[in-house]
C-alpha cells in the first residue's frame, strides 16, 4: 500500500511540475500563423465523372456471370 501512495505522489508533483512549466513558457514561444500555399477547395479544378445506367435485374446479372 506505501508504494502506491508513492506513486501517487511522484505523479501528482510530476503533474504539477508540467502545469507549472506550461504556464511559464506559455508566453515564450508565440505562434505564428503561415498562411497556406495548397489552393483551397473552391479553386481547384477538379475532374467530376458521373455515371448513370439503369440497375441489372437478376437475370441480366445471372447472365454476365455465366
Amino acid at each position: 500500500m506505501n508504494i502506491r501512495k508513492n506513486f501517487e505522489a511522484l505523479f501528482l508533483a510530476a503533474a504539477a511540475l508540467g502545469l507549472v512549466a506550461s504556464f511559464a513558457t506559455a508566453n515564450a514561444r508565440p505562434v505564428e500563423i503561415v498562411q497556406s500555399s495548397a489552393p483551397a477547395i473552391d479553386e481547384a479544378n477538379i475532374q467530376t465523372i458521373v455515371v448513370t445506367a439503369p440497375r441489372l435485374s437478376a437475370v441480366e446479372r445471372a447472365q454476365l456471370e455465366g
